[in-house]
Protein backbone atom coordinates (compact mmCIF):
# COMPACT_ATOMS: atom_id res chain seq x y z
CA UNK A 1 0.00 0.00 0.00
CA UNK A 2 2.70 2.34 0.70
CA UNK A 3 4.12 2.03 -3.29
CA UNK A 4 4.37 5.49 -4.16
CA UNK A 5 4.42 4.89 -8.18
CA UNK A 6 5.17 8.06 -9.85
CA UNK A 7 3.51 10.48 -7.75
CA UNK A 8 5.81 13.97 -7.41
CA UNK A 9 6.89 14.96 -4.45
CA UNK A 10 4.62 17.60 -4.87
CA UNK A 11 1.51 15.57 -4.43
CA UNK A 12 3.00 13.96 -1.28
CA UNK A 13 4.31 16.89 0.53
CA UNK A 14 1.46 18.18 2.14
CA UNK A 15 0.15 14.72 3.58
CA UNK A 16 -0.17 14.70 7.12
CA UNK A 17 2.13 12.06 9.03
CA UNK A 18 0.01 10.41 11.53
CA UNK A 19 1.42 7.75 14.32
CA UNK A 20 -1.09 4.62 13.98
CA UNK A 21 -0.14 3.40 18.18
CA UNK A 22 -1.14 6.93 19.60
CA UNK A 23 -2.61 8.98 16.76
CA UNK A 24 -0.58 11.41 17.55
CA UNK A 25 0.35 13.90 14.40
CA UNK A 26 3.65 14.85 13.51
CA UNK A 27 3.41 17.91 10.87
CA UNK A 28 3.41 17.47 6.93
CA UNK A 29 5.98 15.44 4.58
CA UNK A 30 7.31 19.34 4.15
CA UNK A 31 8.29 19.38 7.66
CA UNK A 32 10.41 16.22 7.45
CA UNK A 33 13.27 15.19 6.30
CA UNK A 34 14.53 12.25 4.64
CA UNK A 35 17.67 10.02 4.79
CA UNK A 36 18.31 8.26 1.88
CA UNK A 37 21.07 6.21 0.41
CA UNK A 38 23.06 8.64 -2.09
CA UNK A 39 24.06 5.64 -4.39
CA UNK A 40 20.62 3.97 -4.71
CA UNK A 41 18.08 6.69 -3.95
CA UNK A 42 16.13 4.11 -1.40
CA UNK A 43 14.61 5.88 1.28
CA UNK A 44 15.79 4.62 4.68
CA UNK A 45 13.56 7.12 7.00
CA UNK A 46 11.98 10.12 7.27
CA UNK A 47 13.00 12.25 10.44
CA UNK A 48 10.18 14.09 11.72
CA UNK A 49 9.23 16.55 14.33
CA UNK A 50 8.48 14.85 17.94
CA UNK A 51 5.59 17.53 19.45
CA UNK A 52 5.05 14.72 21.89
CA UNK A 53 7.87 15.21 24.08
CA UNK A 54 7.47 16.75 27.30
CA UNK A 55 8.90 20.15 26.27
CA UNK A 56 6.77 20.65 23.34
CA UNK A 57 7.87 23.99 22.60
CA UNK A 58 11.21 22.28 21.73
CA UNK A 59 10.82 20.63 18.43
CA UNK A 60 12.37 17.22 18.92
CA UNK A 61 13.04 15.19 15.34
CA UNK A 62 12.12 11.27 15.72
CA UNK A 63 13.49 8.89 13.02
CA UNK A 64 10.85 7.26 11.35
CA UNK A 65 12.28 4.14 9.53
CA UNK A 66 10.64 3.71 6.48
CA UNK A 67 9.43 0.41 6.70
CA UNK A 68 7.25 1.58 9.91
CA UNK A 69 5.03 3.27 7.49
CA UNK A 70 2.13 1.07 6.69
CA UNK A 71 -0.16 3.21 4.70
CA UNK A 72 0.74 6.21 2.34
CA UNK A 73 -3.08 7.28 1.79
CA UNK A 74 -4.53 10.29 -0.21
CA UNK A 75 -4.35 12.78 2.89
CA UNK A 76 -2.09 11.21 5.55
CA UNK A 77 1.24 8.85 5.74
CA UNK A 78 0.11 6.42 8.16
CA UNK A 79 3.11 5.07 10.32
CA UNK A 80 3.33 2.42 13.22
CA UNK A 81 5.65 3.34 16.22
CA UNK A 82 6.91 0.71 18.63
Amino acid sequence: VKELGNMRLTEIGDKEIVDLANGSMHGKLWDAEILFDESTGMIHALLVPDFEGRRSYLKEDLQLPWKSIIIVGEDTIIFQSC
